[in-house]
């Protein structure tokens, strides 16, 4: 079987025109990677994501209700989005009216930010859905808490997979993870990002007369929370991988983790950068503090949605090993459109956010990987402003999308085209498109202005 180091030992000389090239190696073998994961879980159908999760080549998903009884889902991993979440009601409605059961539950379950005033005006706002509904949050202080929402995920896990057990848990994920809580000071937009010291003058929250705090700041029962969760989930799930967004890795994980000696017992499996830019892979800081590599980062901001900014994010992620990814949304942040469904994202965006991951899956040496910050270009992959073009993994298809009239793709050698698809708003082949691609000189080329920002699929032999 040929594959790139092979050909590489033999001294084989690869040459690239300014098209970029490609090399021809069979598919091999596929074994599920926990890094090449779809996020997509707060918009969209879970069927129309478990089918372009599938087409693209994605092993892990995140979880949306229903996915265990699609189909679709068979032979995949999924992981739980926050999963804290899914074990309680998380709203807290400022104008509903609440049984005294479901108050005293709230108040001996939920961090509190006073004891002056009535339920809920004393539960501790997270995250706000509009001006009179947000999220509570666990009082993790309390390690009957701990251990009641550990269970209670632990048995949610179970209930999903004994539906479908071709549907297999991968782990969890968590947006916003630092220690101190995902807490805000109003409910009304904008907002800002607190900590319990804003109302109570430290890093605790109020303790209700009826239950114990075993810890005495937030931030020691949120990791302690973690490490349990991780150490109680792996004894059930020993293939379990744990992953976290913070909005910048250094900042608000590896600044307050790594200094602790229990770091490597709560820092997880994937660390994915959620802010624009290429700290990720270029801040030096994040991998001197030794509890990540490189191939354990990612980016999944949903922040740019320009062609140069996302070939940059892919290039960087593509050229040190790490990931590019979605995680939770598209967009609505920064200059990216609020896309609510995986079919309204543009071709070019969707290609683009597998230029990194392909090339790891394909095992492409580091060395023959090429970024001169405009262009970048690889045996298996190029992507310019004229072209993005992908060689898939364990399979004979070239992802094409063509952004100027002037892209040019390169055959990769030793195939030759046997079909050329336009694909759907999945990226799924569905209608023949040769004539809509010159081939010529072992190129191939848009025919006219109609081919452009489109998705092809080019069948290889």
């Amino acid at each position: 079987m040929k594959n790139t180091s092979y050909l590489l030992a033999a001294g084989i000389l690869l040459l690239y025109s300014c098209a970029g090239g490609f090399q021809g190696s069979e598919p091999v073998a596929k074994t599920p990677d926990f890094r090449n994961f779809y996020g997509i879980v707060w918009v969209g159908s879970s069927h129309d994501n478990l089918a372009y999760a599938r087409q693209m080549g994605y092993d892990y998903v995140f979880y949306q209700k229903g996915m265990e009884k699609d189909s679709l889902s068979g032979g995949l991993f999924f992981y739980i989005e926050t999963p804290e979440y899914s074990i309680y009601t998380r709203n807290i409605n400022t104008q509903k009216a609440y049984s005294p059961e479901e108050a005293y539950f709230a108040e001996t379950h939920f961090a509190l930010m006073n004891d002056t005033k009535a339920f809920p005006g004393n539960i501790a706002r997270g995250w706000f859905f509009d001006d009179h509904n947000f999220t509570a949050q666990l009082d993790l202080q309390q390690q009957k808490v701990i251990t009641w929402a550990i269970d209670s995920i632990l048995s949610y896990v179970k209930t999903i997979e004994d539906q479908n057990p071709e549907f297999r848990f991968g782990g969890y994920a968590w947006d916003v993870p630092q220690p101190p809580g995902d807490f805000w000071d109003t409910i009304q937009s904008p907002g800002r990002q607190i900590t319990l010291a804003h109302w109570t003058g430290g890093d605790y929250g109020i303790k209700h007369p009826d239950v114990t705090h075993d810890f005495d700041t937030y931030s020691e029962g949120r990791i302690n929370f973690y490490k349990q969760l991780y150490q109680a989930t792996r004894e059930k799930f020993p293939h379990a991988r744990f992953m976290m967004e913070p909005y910048r890795i250094y900042e608000d994980w590896i600044q307050s983790m790594g200094e602790r000696a229990d770091a490597d017992q709560v820092t997880p499996d994937i660390l994915a950068q959620e802010r624009f830019g290429t700290e990720f892979a270029d801040d030096e800081r994040i991998f001197q503090s030794g509890i990540i590599n490189r191939e354990h980062v990612a980016s999944t901001t949903p922040d740019r949605f320009g062609d140069d900014d996302n070939r940059l994010f892919a290039a960087k992620a593509a050229m040190n090993g790490s990931w590019f990814s979605w995680y939770g949304r598209f967009g609505g942040t920064g200059d990216m459109p609020g896309f609510r469904s995986i079919r309204e994202v543009p071709a070019r965006l969707k290609l683009i956010r597998m230029l990194a991951n392909w090339e790891n899956l394909n095992q492409t040496p580091l060395s023959q990987r090429t970024w001169d910050g405009t262009t970048y270009r690889s045996p298996s992959a190029f992507a310019s402003p004229d072209v993005i073009a992908l060689k898939q993994p364990f399979t004979e298809k070239l992802f094409v999308v063509f952004l100027t009239k002037n892209g040019k793709a390169e055959i990769p050698r030793g195939y030759k085209i046997v079909s050329v698809f336009n694909t759907d708003e999945l990226f799924i082949e569905n209608v023949d498109a040769t004539g809509e691609i010159i081939t010529e000189s072992g190129f191939l080329s848009p025919a006219g202005g109609n081919s452009l920002n489109k998705g092809y699929i080019v069948g290889l032999k």
